[in-house]
């Protein structure tokens, strides 16, 4: 029965969108490390890209005039690319497209159990430890992307899955999963696409609440120079904005494992994600698949909206600084 709970969750895991931040948020990670690399590595990152089986189709493709520089286009467009390869909701995609779509390496499922349930799930397999998850897949793209014997393209789609799944895992709420002993949260909610809320009168699945926090994106699958160059403007405004954003030291050099990195966004999730300031739990309602949305959700209010923002923040710049070490120890001399 629990394998069957088990299986069942993650049909609807990957049925659901496992992206973070957003096409607008993971611009800000690349960008954030972009500029953190020297010039020389910056040089080399692009002509590893043009390698790339897509390069023409989208990784240089789409940028509007007045972008000139077409090694930061490409960059930064390399990190939305795995979601670009995605399976679209009215257009057909190619094989040649979608054949690269990893749904179950864009996320890892930490549970976070309802204090109030502890021994309503003690001793329950919650996890199947078979799955691919983030962490798994960032050590593979790692290897990848390094490994002498890898032909460029190879290693160029590696680069493509790093500088995107580094913002993922720092997005809180890839690594974490709510489980209570209410139904439909007995195989937890997704990482929060099941967890209903409002914000400011707005309504959300918390899940899309933090991906969105860095900036909207209000049609994923537009691909129009027009819209492109909108999240490209938007991405580097707030890159900008977030220069000054102070970095703890220790925890740089502490955590420098892609597990760490997991259990650091985990600990943010349970303890910012899914609590009030006070710290009390937030209502847990469900956000069903489709349907009404539910009257009940929690209004979250502006200290935990400002909360959020400035978490969201700070973990997009500590991604952009871990991406520039990775890159820079990946691309050498």
């Amino acid at each position: 029965m629990q394998r069957a709970l088990l299986a069942v969750s993650l049909l609807m895991a990957l049925a659901l969108r496992a992206e973070a931040w957003n096409s607008v948020g993971h611009m800000v990670v690349a960008k954030l490390a972009y500029d953190q690399l020297d010039a020389k590595r910056q040089l080399a990152l692009y002509n590893l890209l043009k390698t790339h089986p897509h390069y023409k189709e989208y990784l240089s493709a789409s940028r509007p005039e007045g972008i000139d520089n077409d090694v930061e286009w490409v960059v930064l467009r390399s990190a939305v690319w795995p979601d670009w390869v995605r399976e679209r909701k009215v257009e057909k995609r190619s094989v040649e497209i979608t054949k690269y779509n990893r749904s179950e390496d864009h996320y890892i499922t930490i549970p976070f159990i309802d204090p109030a349930d502890a021994k309503f799930f003690e001793g329950k397999e919650l996890v199947n430890p078979d799955v691919p998850n983030i962490v798994t897949a960032l050590k593979h793209r790692a290897n990848e992307m390094k490994a002498k014997t890898a032909s460029p393209d190879d290693r160029a789609v590696a680069a493509c899955w790093l500088f995107h799944l580094i913002g993922d895992i720092h997005q809180p709420l890839h690594n974490c999963s709510y489980f209570s002993s209410e139904k439909p949260f007995v195989t937890g909610d997704l990482g929060g696409n099941k967890f209903a809320i409002k914000a400011d009168g707005r309504k959300w699945k918390l899940h899309v609440f933090w991906d969105d926090l860095l900036g909207e994106d209000s049609d994923y699958e537009d691909d129009s120079p027009e819209h492109q160059g909108a999240i490209y403007r938007e991405a580097v405004k707030v890159a900008g904005r977030l220069r000054d954003v102070k970095l703890d030291a220790d925890r740089i050099a502490k955590n420098v494992t892609f597990e760490s990195w997991s259990r650091e966004s985990h600990e943010l999730a349970r303890t910012v994600g899914y609590r009030r300031p006070d710290g009390t739990l937030l209502k847990a309602v469900e956000a069903p698949f489709k349907g009404a949305f539910p009257a009940a959700a929690e209004e979250v209010g502006k200290e935990y909206i400002d909360a959020a923002h400035a978490t969201a923040d700070r973990q997009v710049v500590m991604a952009g600084k871990r991406l520039a070490d990775r890159l820079t120890a990946l691309l050498g001399k």
